[in-house]
């Protein structure tokens, strides 16, 4: 998913954070030597189809200097309209920055993002909205890999050590033991996740033996809250991107899917990667509609 020659899909909706990841989505693609598509879902019933195409073509116009640049312009619901295009590209990196910079939050509102996080099998890029305005291009040098329960996989854990070896980053593993209270008594019943940090760092020693991947890797291990403990996780790695699974990117409330909030007050940018079996099963289709 992040070798080299894929496609890079900028979902814009020309706000300003969609104009301050502009140098990140750069980066990405000169990393990648990725083919880039910046794409546009416009309601007809508030924006003229010219309006809309006017602004795409002056939006990141120095895109166009790159070998492989398309602009398209799509007229239906944002969700489905990013989701349909997606669906048939599924060698992609969908770059999402999130909707705007400030704002309260609104009732009955329901997170894009968190949307097709849960609905895509490719991998999303993103960041929380709170951080959007610190948004510059780095080396990414120091990659970071949140392993929060056994039951997730490794396919996202995978991708990042691909990723890794190519780029000559080096590789955080992290992982938080809860706090030890009554209620984590029940945790052996509901999860598979280790109850200590000495057999949390034996489980991932066992992954890295496992693996036997191909860059340097780091263990980080703590034990309390993971909001508390998160951040100072990723201040001691020195990561400047985090790698997630899906099933940790996002949590389902009354109103629907949401950004898990622990991840989305993170300070650096996200990739949340599906499940290896939607991803395989996303191929089988394909290939059985081309035959």
């Amino acid at each position: 998913m992040f070798q080299r020659s894929t496609e890079i899909v900028f979902a814009t909706d020309f706000s300003d954070s969609s104009h301050a990841v502009i140098p990140t989505v750069a980066q990405w693609v000169e990393t990648l030597d990725a083919k880039l598509t910046l794409l546009h879902v416009y309601n007809p019933a508030k924006t003229l189809y010219r309006e809309a195409d006017t602004l795409l073509r002056s939006f990141f116009a120095e895109a166009d200097n790159y070998q492989h640049c398309d602009r398209v312009l799509i007229s239906d619901d944002p969700c489905e309209g990013i989701a349909s295009y997606c669906e048939r590209h599924p060698n992609i990196l969908l770059m999402l920055p999130p909707s705007d910079l400030t704002g309260l939050p609104r009732p009955w509102h329901r997170s894009l993002r968190a949307r097709l996080i849960k609905r895509l099998s490719v991998p999303i890029w993103t960041l929380g909205r709170a951080n959007v305005s610190e948004t510059a291009p780095s080396s990414n040098r120091h990659i970071g890999v949140w392993l929060g329960d056994p039951e997730e996989g490794v396919s996202h854990l995978q991708q990042a050590a691909n990723y890794a070896s190519e780029t000559g980053s080096t590789l955080h593993l992290l992982h938080i033991v809860d706090e030890i209270n009554e209620g984590s008594m029940l945790k052996p019943l509901l999860s598979s996740a280790p109850m200590g940090q000495e057999t949390a760092s034996a489980w991932l020693n066992d992954i890295v033996c496992t693996y036997d991947f191909d860059c340097k890797i780091e263990i980080h291990v703590a034990q309390g809250r993971v909001s508390r403990e998160l951040p100072q996780l990723l201040r001691r790695s020195g990561a400047n991107m985090l790698i997630l699974s899906q099933q940790s990117a996002i949590y389902n409330s009354w109103t629907g899917p949401e950004i898990n909030p622990v991840f989305r007050k993170c300070g650096i940018s996200l990739i949340c990667v599906p499940y290896a079996t939607k991803l395989e099963e996303l191929h089988r289709q394909l290939a059985e509609s081309a035959a």
